[in-house]
């Protein structure tokens, strides 16, 4: 039990106070601006999920639920050109091997 309550208090806290990586939050932004007309429960739960992530990759694999958010109540089309106008924020926070476009 001592081994354990060692453990517990050796850095209380430490994930919390992760800094964003830089442009992260400009990303965050582009993504959250994407879902600007969108409401209903699912879109909720991804702005939720939006604001949450830590990361430039998890932000990047979001985009497939933000693509289907937005083709679900508007069209494909439009989910396609709006997820393509966010790929140049990420090329300055992901490796270029990485991103492609929808």
């Amino acid at each position: 039990m001592a081994s354990w309550q060692q453990w517990l208090h050796s850095s209380p806290f430490e994930w919390e106070f992760r800094p964003v990586q830089a442009g992260v939050e400009a990303v965050r932004q582009q993504l959250l601006s994407v879902l600007d007309d969108c409401e209903g429960f699912e879109c909720d739960r991804l702005r939720w999920r939006l604001h949450t992530a830590e990361c430039a990759q998890e932000l990047w694999l979001l985009r497939d639920a933000v693509y289907q958010v937005v083709a679900s109540q508007h069209c494909q089309t439009q989910a396609a050109e709006r997820i393509n106008g966010v790929v140049p924020a990420f090329q300055r926070i992901l490796p270029a091997r990485v991103l492609h476009r929808v």
